[in-house]
Order: C-alpha cells, then sequence, then structure tokens
C-alpha cells in the first residue's frame, strides 16, 4: 500500500472535448492551450477579439501598432501580433472587432438574455464574443467548449460562462485559483517548487516565452519591459516579487506578481514544440508612456521564423510534462495518510452499531415554517397529491413554493431569495425528472445552494420528493454567490441549477454560508476519483478515504473562498449496507483532523501599501482588495476548548452520480463565536454562540439512552432548545419514523444517523436561533 504523493494525479476518463481557446496574446490565454491537451482535449479554433481598426497618424507606420483599449475584459496591447499565432501554433483564428464597452461592470454578468436584450445586444464589450464563437461553430460544428485563462478575475470568468452557456459551450478555465493550488511537485533536475510565482515557474518549466510589453503598477516601471516572465534563469520573476511585496497584500500578493490585477501585460512569444511550431519574433519596438506612469512597448513588426532544434540528448517537451497541480493540498493528503494509517482499528468498527432499517410511515414530516430574523425557512414541502410521478410531484412542489413567496407578509419575495434548499428523492433515477422543474425556479446567475439525496423507502409513504429550502429575507444586493460553471483543477465545475455557495448577511459582521453538497469529483475531468490515486489495487478503505477527503476539500476550499473562519457544523452524507460504522468513523476522522490545536503565531511585517496605480488605472481595479488571506478554521477568532464543530454522518440510500459520500456544511465569517459542551441524560449538546447572539446548537441523542423513547427526547428537545426563541429553525436527521406531535422541523429520513467520535445515535437535531434575551 502506498499513500498519495504532490505529484499524483489521475488520468481523466471523460471524452475529449473539441476547444476554442481565446487568446489575447497574453501569457495566460496561450498556456491555457496547454492544459486543454495535457488533459486530452483537441483545439479546433483560436479565438481573438481586437480593437476596431483606427485611422493611421500621419507619422505612423503601418505595421506600427496603435494604442490599446481600456477594456476591462479583453486585454489589447500586442493585437497587431495576434494574427501570427494561426501559423505559430498551425491552428485557424478567426478574429472580431470589439464592439461597445464596459456597461455592466458587475463582478457577476447580466442575469438573462432577456436583460441583454432589453439593454441592447452590442452595448457591452462582452457581447462581442457572441457573433465571434458563433462564426467559429458554424466553421467548426465538432466545436463544444471554450477555454480562457482567467486565473482569479471573477469578473472576466464569470462573462466567459455566460456566454458559453447562451452558445452550449463547456467552459475551461485551467488556470482559475491555480496560485493558490498545490506547488509543483520535484521536477527531474530541479527542486521543488514553493513560490508566489509558481505559475510562471511552471510556464519557465515546459519552455514558454513571455514578454512584458505593459506595465501600471506603481511597484513596476518601464526597466521591467520586455522581461521575459518565463524565463529559465527566474531573475525577472525574483524582481517582480520584490516590486510587488510593498503594495500587495499577502492574499493579494500571488495575483499582483502574474499581473491579475492588471500590474503588468505580458506577449506570448514561443513555447513547447507540441504547440508551437514555429515562434514569434518582434522586428522593432518602442517605449511610451500613459497616464499614472503607465509605460509600454509599440511593436513595429512581427514574424514567425523557425524553431531552433533542441540540443542533442535533450528531452522534447510532451504533452505529460505540463504540470497539473496535484489532486490533494498538502494538509488533505496529510489527514488521508493518517486515516490510512489507522486503517486496522477504523476497520474493527464495521461490527458495531449494525443498522435497523424501516419501511416508511405516513402522517409526519408535515410543511413547517419559521422565521429568525432575516431568515425564513420552510421545510418538509411534498405533493403525493399530484401523483406518484417525480415530475408531477415536483411541479406541484415548485407551484406550492412560489405561492407561499408570493403571500410573504407584505414583501415581494420569489425564488430568487432561495439561498439554500435540501432535495430529498426516493430514487436517484427521478434526479433528471426533479432536476428539469427545479431548475425553472432559477432564473438569476447565483441560483440557491443544494444538497440532493436520495432516502429510499425512508421517505413517508407516497413522497417521492420533499423540498426545505432556507429564503434570505434581507437586501438581495448584499448576498454573495460562487458559481462557478468553468471546469479547473480546483473544484467542480457546478453546471447545474445551484451555486456552489451563497454567503448572506445576519447582523453585525456576520455571513451565514451555505455550501452544497460536494461529491468526490476530480475536478480537471468532472469523473468520480478512484482509489488508484493510493494503491494499485485498493481496498474498499482506501478508495472510500480518499473520496471522503477529496469531497471534503472541496468543501473547505469553497468555504475558504467564500471567506468562512469556522464551520458551524458538517454533514457527511454516506451510502452502502457494509461498512456502515466503519464508514461514520472515517468521516469523523477526517473532519476531526482538520481541527488541531492551534499554532502559535509569529509577528509578522507591517501590513503592505494599496496599489493607488492600479486603483486608479488597473484595468481590473474594481476587483482589487487589501483583506487578509481566508484561513480555515481562524482560531484567533473562536473559544473552543478543544471542541470541534458539531458533526454528523447520515447513512442515506443513494447519492449524485453513484456516490459513496458527500459533504455538505454551513460555514460562519463574523468576529467571533465560542463553542461549550455539555451532557444530557439522552446524549450530548455542543453550543456554538456567535458575538452576534446567533446559537447554533447539535444535539446528539443517544441510540442506548432515547432509542427506545425517542418522541420523549425529542419533545424535550423542542422545549428546551426550540420553543424558548419560538422561530427556531430546526433539522431532525433519524432513522426512526417520529410523530407531527413530537417534532415540528425539517425532517431527513434516513437509515442511520452518527455523532462526533463515531457514536451511533438514534437521532441527530440541528436547532439554529437567536440567542433570547
Amino acid at each position: 500500500m502506498s499513500t498519495t504523493g504532490s505529484s499524483a494525479n489521475p488520468q481523466p476518463t471523460a471524452s475529449g472535448l473539441n476547444v476554442i481557446a481565446l487568446i489575447s496574446g497574453g501569457k495566460d490565454s496561450l498556456y491555457s492551450i496547454l492544459h486543454c491537451i495535457r488533459n486530452g482535449h483537441k483545439v479546433v479554433a483560436l479565438a481573438n477579439l481586437h480593437p476596431p481598426p483606427l485611422q493611421h497618424h500621419e507619422h505612423q507606420s503601418p505595421d506600427e501598432e496603435g494604442d490599446d483599449l481600456d477594456s476591462f475584459m479583453y486585454q489589447t496591447i500586442g493585437h497587431s501580433v495576434i494574427p501570427l499565432y494561426e501559423s505559430a501554433l498551425n491552428i485557424p483564428l478567426y478574429r472580431g472587432a470589439i464592439t461597445g464597452g464596459a456597461v455592466d461592470t458587475a463582478r457577476v454578468y447580466r442575469d438573462t438574455a432577456a436583460d441583454h436584450m432589453a439593454a441592447g445586444p452590442a452595448t457591452d464589450e462582452t457581447e462581442s464574443l457572441i457573433p465571434l464563437l458563433r462564426r467559429i461553430m458554424h466553421a467548426h460544428p465538432e466545436a463544444n467548449a471554450v477555454s480562457a485563462g482567467a486565473i482569479l478575475s471573477t469578473y472576466q470568468r464569470t462573462r466567459i460562462e455566460n456566454v458559453a452557456a447562451r452558445l452550449g459551450l463547456v467552459p475551461l478555465a485551467w488556470l482559475w485559483m491555480y496560485p493558490i493550488l498545490p506547488p509543483a511537485a520535484e521536477r527531474k533536475g530541479a527542486p521543488a517548487v514553493v513560490s508566489d510565482a509558481g505559475l510562471l515557474e511552471d510556464m519557465a518549466a515546459v519552455g514558454c516565452e513571455a514578454r512584458i510589453i505593459k506595465v501600471a503598477s506603481g511597484g513596476l516601471d518601464e526597466a521591467f519591459l520586455w522581461g521575459d516572465v518565463a524565463g529559465k534563469d527566474g531573475t525577472l520573476r525574483a524582481r517582480i516579487l520584490r516590486a510587488m511585496k510593498r503594495f500587495a497584500a499577502p492574499g493579494d500578493l500571488r495575483g499582483a506578481v502574474l499581473g491579475e490585477g492588471g500590474e503588468y501585460e505580458s506577449l506570448a512569444l514561443d513555447g513547447p514544440a507540441f504547440l508551437w511550431k514555429r515562434r514569434i519574433e518582434i522586428l522593432d519596438k518602442s517605449t511610451g508612456t500613459g497616464d499614472g506612469g503607465v509605460g509600454f512597448l509599440r511593436l513595429k513588426g512581427a514574424r514567425c521564423v523557425e524553431k531552433e532544434a533542441p540540443a542533442d540528448g535533450a528531452d522534447p517537451v510532451k504533452p505529460d510534462t505540463v504540470r497539473r497541480p496535484a489532486v490533494l493540498d498538502e494538509s488533505f493528503e496529510s489527514v488521508l495518510n493518517t486515516l490510512l494509517a489507522k486503517e486496522e482499528v477504523l476497520k474493527r468498527e464495521m461490527h458495531r452499531g449494525q443498522v435497523n432499517l424501516h419501511e416508511g410511515a405516513s402522517g409526519w414530516g408535515q410543511l413547517t415554517q419559521a422565521r429568525d430574523g432575516g431568515l425564513w425557512t420552510i421545510s418538509n414541502i411534498t405533493a403525493p397529491e399530484a401523483g406518484p410521478g417525480a415530475a408531477e410531484q415536483m411541479e406541484a412542489i415548485a407551484s406550492k413554493i412560489r405561492v407561499i413567496l408570493e403571500n410573504a407578509d407584505g414583501n415581494v419575495r420569489d425564488t430568487a431569495d432561495i439561498v439554500f434548499s435540501t432535495v430529498l428523492l426516493r430514487s436517484m433515477d427521478d434526479f433528471p425528472r426533479m432536476n428539469k422543474v427545479y431548475v425553472e425556479l432559477f432564473k438569476k446567475p447565483n441560483p440557491a445552494a443544494r444538497a440532493t439525496v436520495a432516502c429510499g423507502h425512508c421517505l413517508p409513504d407516497g413522497v417521492t420528493i420533499m423540498v426545505s429550502v432556507v429564503v434570505d429575507t434581507g437586501p438581495r444586493d448584499l448576498r454573495q454567490g460562487l458559481h462557478v460553471q468553468s471546469q479547473s483543477y480546483w473544484a467542480p465545475a457546478n453546471i447545474g441549477p445551484y451555486s456552489q455557495a451563497m454567503s448572506i448577511p445576519l447582523q453585525g459582521a456576520e455571513r451565514l454560508i451555505y455550501v452544497a453538497g460536494q461529491i468526490p469529483l476530480e475536478p480537471a475531468s468532472m469523473d468520480m476519483v478512484d482509489g488508484s490515486l493510493v494503491s494499485e489495487t485498493p481496498s474498499w478503505f482506501e478508495s472510500y478515504s480518499l473520496r471522503t477527503v477529496l469531497s471534503l476539500q472541496h468543501m473547505w476550499r469553497i468555504g475558504t473562498e467564500m471567506q468562512a473562519d469556522w464551520w458551524l457544523g458538517g454533514v457527511a452524507y454516506f451510502t452502502g449496507e457494509e461498512h456502515a460504522a466503519s464508514k461514520a468513523h472515517i468521516a469523523w476522522h477526517a473532519w476531526e483532523s482538520m481541527y488541531p490545536a492551534p499554532a502559535e503565531e509569529e509577528e509578522g511585517d507591517e501590513g503592505p501599501m494599496l496599489d493607488a496605480w492600479d486603483i486608479k488605472y488597473g484595468g481590473r481595479a474594481h476587483e482589487q482588495t487589501i483583506e487578509e488571506t481566508p484561513v480555515l478554521p481562524n482560531f484567533d477568532k473562536v473559544q473552543a476548548n478543544d471542541i470541534a464543530p458539531p458533526f454528523f454522518a447520515v447513512q442515506v440510500e443513494e447519492l449524485p452520480r453513484g456516490s459513496d459520500i458527500e459533504w455538505q456544511g454551513l460555514g460562519y465569517a463574523a468576529n467571533g463565536l465560542q463553542l461549550t459542551c455539555e451532557v444530557i441524560n439522552d446524549g450530548q449538546v455542543i453550543h456554538t454562540t456567535t458575538d452576534e447572539d446567533l446559537r447554533y446548537t447539535a444535539i446528539e441523542l443517544d441510540l442506548e439512552r432515547s432509542g427506545s423513547d425517542l418522541e420523549s427526547s425529542l419533545r424535550r428537545v423542542r422545549e428546551t432548545y426550540c420553543l424558548p426563541s419560538r422561530n427556531a429553525h430546526a433539522i431532525l436527521y433519524t432513522s426512526q419514523p417520529v410523530s407531527n406531535a413530537s417534532w415540528s422541523g425539517q425532517v431527513v429520513p434516513c437509515k442511520s444517523v452518527w455523532g462526533q467520535i463515531g457514536r451511533r445515535l438514534a437521532a441527530g437535531v440541528v436547532v439554529q436561533s437567536r440567542q433570547p434575551h
């Protein structure tokens, strides 16, 4: 048996895509093409948007490039060189003129196609992509994907995703979040690279050449022009790092070094021979200056030349030389190794806590509502009266949701206000029919986050679908959503009618972050990860441990991106009749391992300065922040006394894509919180109380102490934790049918439920409310 290494990467097994590569001439868009090939896809065409033709100045040579556009969306400096990429790469090139300007400058692009038409299809520069891509798709009907070089720019990524969705193309963004992914493993003849310029190091490793042709940062001056950011000696990268440390916050340094804030623009001239058949040579150039100290090069003629033959004995760079980030971060790789080291101990748990199944029941799980501050929960919406079919029941459920929202107390509410939904199915076979109706509920670019599981016969008799939703009644413009639809190495692309996460403000500084259910898809291929990453002949234990850790990493990355400081609670849904107790223990140990004792902090350097050049003149200045690097868990804001956040492992019938594990979590961001634990007659309680008086209470009802009389235990829970606040949002996970008299909150019926330390429970309860004064 072997554990994972940082260089281990499972091969994508999805069939290859036929890609249209968006290129600007910059390093990132050209490097993304290498990753398309590396992942088994074929680039069938290049696409470029350029400034509209202008009259040449009286003293300007016909070969001399004019000034670039001030565009938020496209790099246009160096546009006169773009036609040469067709010959250099031997791939057909299609070009179009940029029309309009940056009309819609929100981070997330417009809501619907109707909004585009109302504003005029040619008013925003993003719309220039539509006719260009349609022309390419007509010439290459096999094209089914589009790639771009977005690294950290939500502004650019969401616009390309919007266009791709309207044209039926799969968006690819291989470099998305690349700077924060695991660093390069040891390469042949080179040490491991752990650097804020890691992406540039990877470009250099495969022989890329990309010259700086514009600087627009107080940290960079004209002396950086024509420097090769992918140079093999790394001298220029070191200079950029030193210069940008004066201005960039720790969390922004990697983006600044890569030019993501408009600090500099580059022009790709060469790369590995499997893509670059010829190299580009610039014949002449001159230096120009712009407002605010901007410096740039005017290019005066360019041509393609033959590449030099490799030195004798030199190994040619092949597609598999292009580094892909390791599947697991260092911290999660450590968690996996810890689990594998405990294999014999955890496997012994399979003989404990035998599962007692039950065959459904009628008359429980009634529709309930609760309002608490800005949150409104509507739970257990069913429609067995519509007939046995999933489509019919989902249609009726959707109608009920709309009616409830339309009849809100004097406020206009609709499905755009839903921020999270739990969809329980009788069978995953019903998923396509449910989803076809569900998607019609959401028309906005950031739909509600969602968890979907199949409960089998645990659902009440006659119920094929049960839906519960959380509604945010606060201002819509204060919400933040994450809906990454591009395929990348970061986390699974989300092309369905739900976001990876929704963050909503409550009061004061606090925010709740609802994260969608995450299954262990390998992001680059979107295939279920298999145990070959762990062992050539993996056992069920090794494979399940890997999938548990990978899906938890997905949830963690999303929570970190949404600035969560802590998890209020996590749920690991799992399937399978065999090894149920062991699977619950594996999930618990993975969860617990992410909460080590906090290390002592050393005093840091003085905080960075904000780059005034980029704020005033940078093309993407609206995205620049000076926030600290997010840390999850953030022990500086938590008094936990060695208590891990609440955890439940919930055994269900089936999960999406045939997965055997799915993590779902509720994150929290604010000034601080405190965890306490108490033992009660029926089990134990973990209280999480925030500085803004939000209380999140998780109750573990022991199987031995409350299983025989669960309804009495639930009545005590209601009286103690639910009724004092009156409008608490309460969720019950249980394998035993309970009457409406003993429980009136959300219900997730399951085959078994487990708590911390892998303890088998009669039920798990979550109560979220404002702490009474």
